[in-house]
């Protein structure tokens, strides 16, 4: 064989490899790259495995090293994409870093941290450490704005006028499922009914602190307090106490009032001030109501805000109807409804009309001082039953009094950031439609493919 024949068959056989050689060259400069970039699509109905921007904001706010570490269930699906959530935090500030641990693969650094199961976050700051207990978006993005904070801003529950218990009483108690295959037991915490634990924990949840403020001591209190709830009070409020609030409110202070039908409450004065009257009497909805009670006023299309930005629907048992001053408003209030009835409410004795339930009262930093510093907000509901125990948890009643306490404190972060769940995409079809379905698909395409055929045959023959 000739030299020079060999040369040219290596030749060959190189001009064939070399394209296959250069397609592996650069898969593997992509897997380098994208081993270095994080990248992903995320195609979920409801951006499980997305950050809202909100969130993202809060991340990058962060100044000073975080360390955050995932204490989950290697088998646990919703846990393993809990930690590539905390991943993209990482993403978005380095001073954020994440570590995710097994506490069966490693028991003794889960005892060091006080973990004793899988679900939980443990964040440290400097000497500042605190534990959570949740995997979902909300938990993560308050934890971080609660371990950046020096201090936690306080929610003051006023008490001493009948209003509902802060502190009510909670038990255990054991539900059992009989199944054909299993049995299985739960643990669940029942909640004392007309009460406001499960508010004060969730507020809790995204990082203020709460507490309790008797009678006559609402003087001394207020100074310490970011907002002040009084949650349904049935006796009036004395004197000072109402006179504190009222200037409080008045120097800039945030004010959030649950009042019931017909109660006397003593606060009459602090409503003047911001152009809100509570007509007497109880409301009743035909129009739109809970279940089968008109007397339960159910709302699903609220006002334009940014406190109600994707509220599910909440409804108001035993609701006082609200009426801001209209053209009559002292100087510089401006009075937003939040949450209406419809136009078929009314109140006993009255025509149908359409009445407020939730109203938001501001205050323009020019009519409020002279330096126009001070922005005085009062956000009143005629109703407290719907933030208790009882209906706290249902549909968004409890998003509903969250987002209102958020709003006055000013932490709008935490307004659109709900828990968001994994959710089977269905197509819900009218009988009409299921009816063209039917026919199209069983019927009509099958006959076609059948005269098809049999056109097919004729030819053919």
């Amino acid at each position: 064989m000739m030299p020079g024949t060999s040369w040219r068959r290596a030749g060959k056989r190189l001009s064939l490899w070399l394209p296959v050689l250069a397609v592996a060259a650069l898969l593997l400069a992509l897997n380098l790259w994208a081993a270095r970039n994080l990248g992903r699509m995320d195609l979920t109905a409801q951006r499980l495995y997305s950050l809202a921007p909100e969130s993202v904001e809060v991340a990058r706010q962060v100044k000073q090293p975080v360390t955050v570490t995932w204490f989950y269930d290697l088998r646990n699906k919703s846990m393993v994409d809990a930690l590539e959530l905390l991943r993209q935090y990482e993403h978005a500030n380095p001073l954020i870093r994440v570590r995710g641990v097994d506490p069966a693969l490693r028991p003794a650094e889960a005892r060091e941290a006080g973990i004793q199961f899988a679900g939980s976050a443990v964040l440290a700051a400097d000497s500042r450490r605190l534990t959570i207990n949740g995997g979902t978006e909300t938990d993560f993005t308050n934890a971080l704005l609660r371990i950046s904070q020096r201090g936690a801003q306080t929610v003051c529950f006023t008490q001493g006028h009948r209003e509902a218990a802060l502190d009510s009483l909670t038990s255990l108690d054991d539900l059992e499922d009989h199944g054909d295959d299993e049995n299985l037991v739960a643990r669940v915490e029942v909640h004392e009914q007309h009460g406001m634990a499960m508010a004060r924990n969730a507020l809790q949840t995204l990082g203020f602190a709460t507490r309790g403020v008797n009678a006559g001591s609402l003087t001394q209190a207020l100074p310490a307090c970011a907002v002040v709830v009084a949650a349904g009070p049935r006796t009036p409020f004395g004197d000072d106490d109402a006179q504190a609030l009222r200037g409080w409110t008045a120097a800039g202070g945030k004010t959030l009032l649950l009042l019931e039908p017909d109660t006397p409450h003593g606060l009459d004065a602090l409503l003047g001030d911001f152009g809100i009257a509570r007509p007497p009497g109880a409301l009743a909805d035909p129009g739109s109501h809970y279940r089968n009670d008109p007397g339960s006023p159910a709302v699903s299309d609220y006002t334009r805000h940014k406190m109600t930005r994707g509220l599910p629907l909440s409804f108001f048992p035993g609701a006082a109807g609200l009426e801001p001053a209209g053209d009559s408003l002292p100087k510089g209030v401006v009075v937003t409804p939040l949450a209406q009835t419809s136009g078929q409410a009314h109140l006993p004795g009255q025509p149908a009309a359409r009445y407020t339930l939730i109203a938001l009262a501001t205050r323009n930093a020019q009519a409020a001082s002279a330096d126009g510093t001070a922005h005085p907000a009062l956000l009143v509901a005629g109703d407290s039953d719907f933030a208790t125990n009882r209906h706290f948890a249902t549909l968004g009643n409890g998003a509903l009094f969250t987002s209102a306490v958020t709003l006055l404190a000013g932490q709008d972060a935490l307004l659109t950031l709900r828990p968001r769940h994994y959710e089977g995409r269905r197509v819900e079809l009218t009988n009409r439609q299921m009816r063209v379905v039917f026919w199209t698909s069983t019927v009509a395409l099958p006959l076609l493919a059948l005269m098809t055929g049999l056109l097919l045959w004729w030819r053919r023959r």
